[in-house]
């Protein structure tokens, strides 16, 4: 992966910045370590098994295309094109149908967009032999597609925060916000309408996002949220919330849900009657007992004909809950009950208390599975232990991208650009931090220090600026400006008498500053 596609990426995750949002320049511990899981999972170059149990989403193979067509009539009536506002029109279906697309294609769309539909056969062809949709009037068929382009941009993704989301050493919360977010990097180049909502035992504001800006406050809003709710997570009621918004709000009109959950909690009955033709896509990050079950039993009919009781191949985790075998049908209603009963809470133990709670588990994941038949359903595998070095090809990937830092000429750049590089530097530089402190493998270390050098030096030539200086109050805030002697070999672009000389620099002209503004003071 080369620094112009880092570059891409890290774009989307940096705040804002600009003269009037200063406060850009600090950055949240979470935002960095979602960035950091993102970056490892999710880069071109990256092999983690997590990039390939997501990729259905990203990929988006089912997720917002258009809806079946019905095919054409074998022996369609030819008919000749009509004049004035009544022309034969049709989606291509071929390549070179682009010679014959309707004039407004070529400018409506951005070029993401345009694409996009030209991939997926969705760009409006004038049909001049033959009626494949029938003659229509322009203004009615455009409406049609542009009711079809609007829809396929609407997501709302509801994000479980519930306390069992903390599984796994908090991994389990971190890995879910980075796919999120990473979803949502993927899908703003098309201009996307965001619904977002998150849900534990409570369901939380609804927030909406569409332009760059109002991503970003999602996004801000996803790194800070922390995990709470009581012993019941409502992911059905959570969806039937997002049924009720889509269905009530014309602006919501064909939206799609995404869910992000550990699948702990009640799924009504007759979800899947509700949903009517609501597309509904589950991620789903089971715990580890949920995952060893999953391997074995895929889905509800497996679990079925997986034997007489007794027979059963369980995993041996199950010997600790119970030494009954589980049942070999998952159905009744104590199978969607929100909490237990105090009597029965009273005359079970903790661990039949645990074995019930995870065949209600199971069978909520099977519900949600039957549901989303035909559409997305992931599991993301089991993340305990998960350390997310950092590669070579990362460190490739910094490398050109600071590079291209350090070719810009500062003494030409605006008070705005300063700040954004300023930016850039300080979040790469902290970066690379928890990239070190997750990275065992020695060359990647070296390489991390090196980066880490290069950008202490592009810093400190940075913050020679008079401007910026005065503006950030440099003598207030602490910068690192370290030079380990042991790296500064002849890997390294910074030698030791660059490093001094960059410091006396930086202090004198601190020093003349200082003096400066005390004169004034004192003039005043």
């Amino acid at each position: 992966m080369d620094g112009s596609a880092l570059q891409h990426q890290l774009a989307f995750y940096l705040p804002p910045c600009g003269l009037s949002t200063i406060e850009a320049l600090r950055f949240p511990p979470e935002l960095l370590k979602i960035f950091y899981i993102a970056r490892v999972i999710f880069s071109d170059t990256s092999t983690h098994r997590i990039k390939s149990q997501a990729s259905p989403l990203f990929a988006r193979k089912h997720i917002f295309t258009g809806r079946p067509e019905k095919s054409a009539p074998e022996s369609p009536v030819h008919r000749k094109a009509l004049m004035d506002n009544f022309i034969n029109l049709g989606k291509i279906q071929a390549l070179h149908d682009i010679a014959r697309l309707l004039p407004r294609e070529h400018v409506l769309y951005s070029d993401t967009i345009f694409y996009k539909k030209l991939a997926n056969r969705e760009l409006i062809k004038i049909d001049y032999e033959g009626a494949a949709e029938g003659i229509l009037s322009v203004d009615t068929f455009l409406k049609q597609q542009e009711t079809e382009l609007t829809r396929s941009q609407k997501i709302y993704l509801l994000f479980d925060n519930s306390t069992s989301m903390n599984g796994e050493r908090f991994k389990k919360l971190f890995v879910a916000k980075a796919i999120a977010i990473e979803y949502l990097r993927r899908v703003a180049e098309e201009s996307p309408q965001i619904y977002f909502r998150s849900f534990h035992s409570d369901i939380g504001e609804l927030i909406k996002a569409s332009s760059r800006e109002s991503i970003h406050r999602v996004i801000q809003y996803i790194t800070q949220l922390q995990t709470g709710g009581g012993r019941i997570t409502n992911i059905g009621d959570a969806v039937v919330q997002a049924i009720q918004d889509i269905t009530s709000d014309p602006e919501m009109e064909e939206a799609e849900i995404v869910v992000l959950t550990d699948g702990f909690g009640p799924i009504p009955k007759n979800l899947k009657e509700l949903l009517g033709q609501i597309k509904l896509h589950i991620i789903l990050i089971p715990d580890l007992d949920i995952e060893k079950i999953l391997a074995l039993y895929p889905n509800r009919a497996a679990w079925e004909e997986g034997g007489t009781d007794g027979s059963r191949p369980m995993p041996e985790f199950w010997k600790y809950y119970s030494n009954d075998p589980p049942p070999r049908f998952l159905h009744g209603d104590e199978m969607y009950q929100k909490t237990y009963r105090s009597y029965q809470t009273a005359k079970k133990s903790v661990k039949e208390q645990k074995a019930l709670e995870i065949l209600q588990g199971l069978n909520q994941i099977y519900t949600l599975q039957e549901v989303c038949e035909n559409f997305i359903f992931v599991i993301i595998s089991s993340i305990l232990g998960e350390e997310f070095p950092f590669s070579p090809q990362d460190v490739a990937a910094f490398e050109d991208y600071i590079t291209d830092l350090e070719a810009q000429d500062i003494s030409h750049l605006t008070n705005e650009e300063k700040l954004r590089l300023l930016q850039s530097i300080t979040f790469v530089s902290q970066l690379l931090t928890v990239a070190r402190d997750n990275t065992r493998d020695k060359a990647v270390l070296a390489g991390i220090k090196r980066l880490t050098h290069r950008l202490d030096a592009l810093l400190a030539r940075l913050l020679e600026d008079p401007w910026l200086r005065t503006i950030l109050k440099v003598d207030r805030i602490s910068i690192r400006l370290s030079f380990d002697l042991a790296g500064a070999r002849k890997n390294d672009r910074l030698s030791f008498f660059e490093a001094l000389a960059y410091l006396v620099r930086f202090f004198i002209t601190t020093l003349r500053e200082a003096l400066k503004q005390l004169w004034y003071d004192y003039k005043i």
